[in-house]
């Protein structure tokens, strides 16, 4: 799975999702800084990324890609995101289908 994560996404995920079984790479990577939600849903959808964010606006958005969604509040640990996106990524054979919360069951 190749996994775009959005700006406000912590350290400590980046680093759990891109010592996993993904590809990882964040916002500030392929676009500006303050790309707004509508800009980063495009590249996604035009580059097959799936969007891992916090921020529940991506379910407005829409697009034809991926979408990877945890919760600030419950915070859960690096590991239980990336085993929860492991079994996501092994149910699902086109990624853009994706609109999960992790881990929400999926660890």
């Amino acid at each position: 799975m190749r996994i775009l994560c959005d700006q406000n996404v912590p350290e400590k995920y980046l680093r759990a999702l891109a010592d996993g079984n993904a590809t990882v790479t964040t916002v500030e990577d392929v676009l500006e800084h303050d790309a707004t939600d509508a800009e980063i849903a495009a590249y996604a959808e035009t580059n097959g990324w799936v969007v891992f964010t916090n921020d529940d606006d991506f379910y407005v958005d829409g697009g034809d890609h991926g979408l990877l969604f945890y919760s600030q509040i419950e915070d859960p640990s690096p590991g239980t995101v990336v085993e929860a996106v492991e079994r996501i990524d092994a149910v699902y054979e086109n990624a853009s289908e994706i609109v999960e919360t992790v881990p929400d069951g999926w660890a």
